[in-house]
């Protein structure tokens, strides 16, 4: 099992610092200086687009080196942890690491409504015909947007997010956000737009990585990049990166398990990429010796104290 932990100096929360700074908004966290270095010639426009599960061996497998998403790519980077969509969207939104601001993943546990609710839709991830009355995440989970800590410095800079159809008047197609974006950019003076599009990631988890449906899925993608560039002024840059990338796995069915279930006071929560127990008292070491037989060439299992204490260096600044 091969362990790539995430670079806090070089990863997609850094890109958003970055563009902070290239806004002159004060950060704590350390931004890319090569991107740094191309934001200080002066751009009007800025284009932060996220494409969800696009990782660099999607690029390196199914594009020609000619294509503009390869030949225009700088650098790889890492993801945050977890590399899950929840955590790294909101990592890239807020310009902070996911144990600052609290998006840790798909599923997580509120204690006070006794819900493992999933974030994005506000539903009980275990009882989806419960209601929650609350909006957990505005609740609990809320945060400035690079968006609106851009206004805050510059009100001279019209910001926007396009988004999908999940959102009231979202778009049905990459091609008609980027269709929408050109028209800020060729009708303002100045604008930061974030756009999100939520493919490969939902057609990597249907069909797998490298399957024919993604490869289509990729080059589409590609050809609406290459409309963007070949429709950008002189003043406008593009910023695209990926929030994770995917690779294949199998199964674990975790919950034929019974034994070791038995042994938690309620469901899993975060994600598979990074589960999250919940021990009954006097369990933890029966727990321990039986998820490690059964699991140990898979998973690490820490305790949370472990984690809280983990040494991730953020540009100097330790959690």
């Amino acid at each position: 099992m091969k362990i790539v932990y995430p670079n806090y100096e070089d990863s997609i929360m850094n890109v958003s610092n970055s563009i902070l700074k290239h806004y002159g908004v004060k950060n704590k966290y350390a931004s890319i200086k090569t991107l740094d270095d191309e934001l200080n010639k002066g751009y009007n426009h800025v284009i932060y687009i996220l494409l969800d599960g696009f990782g660099s061996n999607l690029v390196k497998t199914f594009l020609d080196n000619d294509d503009y998403m390869n030949k225009y790519m700088a650098k790889e980077i890492t993801s945050v942890f977890p590399p899950t969509t929840v955590a790294a969207t909101d990592a890239v939104l807020s310009g902070v690491p996911p144990i600052v601001n609290g998006h840790l993943g798909w599923v997580q546990y509120f204690e006070k409504e006794d819900v493992n609710l999933i974030i994005f839709y506000n539903q009980d991830f275990y009882d989806d015909k419960r209601i929650i009355s609350e909006h957990l995440r505005d609740k609990y989970l809320s945060f400035e947007r690079i968006g609106e800590q851009i206004s805050k410095n510059n009100p001279d800079v019209i910001t926007n997010e396009i988004f999908p159809s999940f959102i009231e008047n979202g778009s049905k197609s990459f091609k008609e956000e980027i269709e929408k974006v050109l028209l800020v950019t060729h009708n303002t003076d100045k604008s930061f737009s974030y756009l999100y599009w939520v493919e490969p990631d939902l057609i990597e988890h249907k069909t797998g990585i490298y399957s024919e449906e993604t490869k289509k899925v990729v080059i589409d993608l590609n050809k609406d990049f290459t409309e963007l560039i070949e429709n950008i002024n002189d003043d406008t840059i593009v910023i695209c990166i990926a929030d994770h990338g995917l690779t294949d796995i199998k199964d674990l069915p975790l919950f034929e398990n019974k034994e070791l279930i038995n042994m938690l006071k309620r469901n899993p929560s975060i994600e598979p990429r990074a589960l999250n127990f919940f021990v009954k008292d006097g369990l933890l070491e029966e727990f321990k010796d039986l998820f490690n037989k059964s699991y140990d060439k898979y998973y690490y299992l820490n305790t949370k104290l472990f984690i809280l204490n983990f040494k991730f260096n953020f540009n100097g600044v330790h959690h």
